[in-house]
Order: C-alpha cells, then sequence, then structure tokens
C-alpha cells in the first residue's frame, strides 16, 4: 500500500484502459492521521474476482491536492 505525498503531471503519457473496475474507500486512522484507503478490485476476466489488487493512501494534504488536480480536469466541478 502506499500513501500519495507528491502529485506530478506527466503529459507525456497516453491515457487508455481495458476494462473498467469497482473502487472501495473507506477512512481510517494511521498514527493519529486520517486517511483515505481507496482499493481497486480485480475485473470481471481475472481469475479470481472481487479481490482488491491495487491500494491507494491519501492523507488530507494529498487529499488537497488531488482536489485541485480534479478541479483542473474537470473545470466547473463541484
Amino acid at each position: 500500500m502506499a500513501l500519495i505525498t507528491t502529485f506530478r503531471h506527466r503529459p507525456d503519457r497516453d491515457i487508455a484502459f481495458k476494462s473498467t473496475v469497482e473502487c472501495g474507500w473507506t477512512v481510517g486512522t494511521v498514527r493519529g492521521e486520517r486517511i483515505l484507503h481507496l482499493e481497486t478490485y480485480g475485473s470481471s476476466g481475472r481469475q479470481v474476482t472481487g479481490r482488491p489488487s491495487q491500494f491507494v493512501h491519501l492523507d488530507k494534504a494529498g487529499a488537497a491536492e488531488l482536489l485541485k488536480l480534479l478541479r483542473t480536469a474537470f473545470p466547473g466541478l463541484e
């Protein structure tokens, strides 16, 4: 699992995806700090479905930065 501490703009990357998946989330506390936990589950084409395959954690600073990025990517988003 990874706590995102920095976001870096990468305009040189292509955007593509092969499938869609569900993302689960929960909020907890780690060492006294509130953390948003996101996890994606394997796509329906995987051998074992429904099992978490990727995890991401955001603290308050990371969430604030992500919120800025979302508003940049999607103008007018509230």
